[in-house]
């Protein structure tokens, strides 16, 4: 059997045998945008069957599922396998067969002719076998499907002018019975089951043969113009129950039903109708004529023939039969596909000579002419897979290779292998690399296969990052070195990579280290490769030369390859090094590994460079202080020329420091708050008050400090510096409510009319007394004896005022008379004031009065 493929909608195949071989003819194919998958694929018959075509030619065809009955215009029918090999032969007419029918067992051939003669013939056995001789020439035959069962009856039909029923009666003898006559000749005809369809010229006919009653006649609705000679009719049972009818351009999709009201009942109502009737399911017009149909699957399979010359086409390649899959719908069909078939002389024939036998179980379709025949059957996965590797689809192929498991003909690797070369060949070389990740595997010779592939067209740039790694699959050393190598003549960047990437132990470093080094004397400056051999060193573990090369780079991979190797006791040799690249990294190296990189190293290393020193120094205080009190001497120091902000926590929380030594450094810098503080650690409190009031000038600061230390002449200092400053005045005031030798002694050091009234809010009896009140917890009864004696004198020696308020010189209790005139000293006793004296003053009277009577009574 010889492939005689079918393609998409405009494909065309050429089947014509010449010299014993297929050779395409001269025929030009056009392709659309996107071409579609074709449903069938085709077989040209050959085997004996060629050589009977030279000489003959077919005329109908009948086929099941074990053998294929070929009639001739010559009348002979021949018995044939799938493949064309001639099993049997018989020659019962003399002129052109026009059908061959067979029984459902395949064991009775069924022929009629031209000649007028209808041979029953058995393949296995003469019994039962018959010929007749008709009155007129004889279109259609048709077998009883069960004719081979012994009591069957034995029945077949002849079809001519009118249908004629034969069956077996006594003595062997044939009993005939005229079904149906009128409506023309039969031109069709076909037995499934209890039912029989014929076509004549008026319409197609479905008879009950259980009880010999015609249930439906299906019109002939096409043109009239369309001669049934030349365009005839075409049935065919998609199964027991329903009908396909292919006549002209008209398509009709029957289905036999039963009636649901019961025939009893329909008899009793004066109705006689067939217990069943047929139903149009789908009608629709083609625009090409039909030549034969038969199911396939949910769809329509159509051998068709284009009813005029169409646009595009050369010569008579209009005139090319078509197998088309059609999908019926309401009123009209949706074309799945089409395929243009090459069959042999078909340029000289017409719809009348072309045949279509349908084998529905095994879904094949026998195509016949009168020079070839051609098997037609749905494509399976294999034939799937070619046509999408014919079309360039690898990566549906490779799909459908991958999830069907009815692909015999191909596997993964083998489609996989042909979309590489197809990529390769297109320059796809990345989605090459994809593909090779899925399906080589761990196949060593496929991937070094691969590498010589990639190698031959100068892309191993692209496939390095792709190789096995030896994971599942290793491959030979010089393979990897044949990719290392060319990376470094082509690609410097992608040559790093691969390099940090692979493990050493995949090749020979020393070999790759000396091209490095070979390479890089030609060019010294080379960074990428100065990097790449640092690596190459750390993989044979010459970590100090890769330590060395990484420091010279600056690059930030020298962290990585101390961490990944240990090498901490070198940081402090190059902590220069390190924190010029790095600070924050190289100090948490240093801080972490406190007991491997010793804080007296790195601080010799750094002595030169200050403001690194300055930074360890702080890192370690701020992380390990204990570890760091050695060094806060120094940190002062640093602290005070890099970062005063931070001077002063160091100076108020440490005492790992020399005082002195620090006090000169702030000194020298003009830092005074920082000096004040050393001071008064130092115990030179009077020195400290000093800076606070004369150089910050800060009251409140300078009497936290006097409150600190508690001390009288801090005290002293402090109110003698506020005399002439009543802002001051006032703040120190408010503090010194709780020293009370301190705050008699103010009134005699502050004349000021405003701090004897800030005074007098301070000593109102109400809470004088109570601040007084410690003395007699205390008993210190010599102190308040002095304490009042003291008040005593200071309460009967004048009071000095000054001011322009006191005008009035009138007394209002007893007393002396005296002018106090504007502007001078007023002196007076507790006992007398004036009337027009102001009313704070007065107060302040009254106060001190109120004071020498609580005197008085705590004594």
């Amino acid at each position: 059997m010889e492939a005689a493929g079918g393609d998409t909608d405009t494909t065309k195949e050429n089947m014509n045998e010449e010299a014993g071989g297929i050779e395409d003819e001269s025929t030009e194919e056009s392709e659309d945008e996107e071409e579609e998958e074709p449903k069938l694929k085709y077989e040209r018959i050959s085997g004996d069957l060629r050589e009977i075509l030279k000489r003959d030619g077919a005329s109908c065809i009948a086929a099941n599922s074990k053998l294929m009955i070929i009639g001739t215009n010559w009348g002979r029918v021949h018995v044939m396998d799938h493949q064309g090999n001639k099993v049997k032969e018989f020659a019962p007419h003399s002129g052109p067969v026009t059908m061959i029918d067979m029984d459902m067992n395949g064991d009775y051939i069924a022929s009629c002719s031209h000649d007028r003669k209808v041979s029953i013939q058995g393949l296995y056995t003469s019994d039962n076998s018959h010929m007749l001789t008709m009155d007129v020439p004889v279109r259609c035959v048709a077998l009883d499907p069960f004719y081979f069962k012994p009591r069957s009856g034995r029945r077949f039909i002849v079809g001519d002018i009118k249908i004629t029923l034969y069956e077996k009666a006594l003595f062997g003898q044939l009993r005939s019975t005229v079904l149906s006559e009128g409506g023309g000749p039969a031109r069709a005809m076909r037995w499934r089951g209890q039912f029989l369809a014929w076509a004549t010229d008026s319409g197609v006919r479905v008879m009950d043969m259980n009880n010999k009653t015609v249930i439906t006649l299906i019109k002939r609705d096409h043109s009239l113009a369309l001669p049934c000679e030349q365009y005839p009719p075409h049935l065919c049972w998609q199964d027991d129950l329903t009908l396909l009818v292919g006549w002209g351009d008209s398509i009709k999709v029957c289905r036999v039903r039963e009636r649901s009201t019961p025939p009893q009942h329909m008899t009793q109502t004066g109705l006689d109708l067939p217990p069943f009737y047929v139903e149009i399911v789908y009608l629709f017009t083609t625009d090409f004529y039909v030549c034969g149909l038969g199911p396939l699957e949910q769809h329509v399979a159509v051998l068709a023939y284009n009813k005029q010359e169409t646009s595009g086409s050369s010569g008579t390649d209009w005139r090319r039969p078509q197998m088309r899959v059609l999908e019926p719908l309401q009123g009209t069909y949706q074309e799945i596909s089409k395929d243009v078939l090459g069959i042999r002389c078909f340029q000289e024939y017409k719809p009348a000579n072309y045949h279509l036998e349908c084998l529905v179980e095994e879904r094949q379709f026998y195509i016949v002419c009168p020079q070839d025949v051609v098997l037609a059957k749905p494509r399976d996965a294999d034939d799937r897979v070619q046509w999408l590797l014919q079309h360039n689809r690898y990566s549906e192929a490779l799909e459908v290779v991958k999830n069907c498991r009815d692909v015999q003909k191909y596997n993964y690797v083998s489609v996989g292998r042909m979309y590489l070369e197809h990529l390769m060949g297109q320059g796809s070389y990345q989605e090459a690399v994809q593909l090779c990740t899925q399906i080589l595997g761990t196949d060593k010779a496929l991937w070094e296969e691969a590498v010589v592939r990639f190698n031959r067209v100068r892309q191993l740039r692209v496939l390095s990052p792709a190789l096995p790694l030896g994971e599942g699959v290793r491959l030979d050393p010089t393979v990897y070195q044949t990719v290392l190598l060319d990376l470094l003549q082509n690609d410097h960047q992608v040559f790093l990579q691969i390099v940090q990437h692979w493990p050493g132990n995949l090749y020979n470093v020393a070999f790759i280290i000396n091209a490095v080094l070979e390479t890089l004397a030609r060019n010294t400056n080379n960074l990428v490769l100065l990097q790449a051999l640092a690596h190459l060193y750390s993989n044979i573990d010459k970590h100090d030369k890769a330590l060395a090369i990484y420091l010279k780079l600056k690059h930030k991979d020298v962290f990585s390859l101390i961490a990944r190797h240990n090498l901490y006791a070198c940081v402090a040799k190059h902590i220069v090094d390190l924190m010029s690249l790095d600070v924050d990294t190289a100090l948490d190296v240093c801080c972490q590994h406190i007991n491997i990189i010793q804080p007296d190293s790195v601080v010799r290393s750094l002595e030169m460079h200050t403001e690194f020193l300055y930074k360890y120094l702080n890192a370690l205080y701020e992380r390990n202080r204990d570890l760091s009190c050695k060094y806060h001497s120094r940190l002062v120091t640093l602290y005070a020329d890099l970062d005063r902000s931070k001077l002063l926590p160091l100076l108020l929380t440490s005492s790992s420091y020399d005082l002195s030594q620090a006090l000169e450094v702030c000194r020298a810098r003009c830092l005074t708050t920082e000096t004040i503080h050393l001071l008064d650690r130092m115990g030179d409190s009077v020195e400290s008050l000093r800076l606070i009031l004369e150089e910050e000038h800060d009251i409140q600061w300078a009497i936290n400090l006097c409150k600190e230390h508690d001390d009288h002449d801090l005290w002293n200092h402090l109110i003698n510096y506020t005399i002439d400053k009543p802002g001051a005045a006032k703040n120190v005031l408010s503090d010194l409510t709780n020293n009370f030798v301190l705050l008699l002694s103010m009134p005699s050091k502050f004349p000021n009319l405003t701090i004897l009234s800030q005074l007098m809010k301070i000593m109102q009896p109400k809470n004088f007394f109570g601040r007084f009140h410690f003395f007699e917890k205390c008993q210190i009864v010599t102190d308040n004896v002095n304490l009042v004696f003291h008040l005593l004198n200071g309460n009967n020696s004048g009071i000095t005022h000054y001011g322009d308020d006191i005008a009035c010189v009138k007394p209002t209790l007893r007393g002396h008379k005296r002018k106090l005139p504007r502007k001078n000293l007023g002196v007076f006793r507790p006992q007398y004031w004036f009337s027009c004296m102001p009313e704070d003053f007065k107060k302040i009277i009254v106060c001190l009065a109120g004071i020498e009577k609580i005197l008085f009574l705590m004594i």
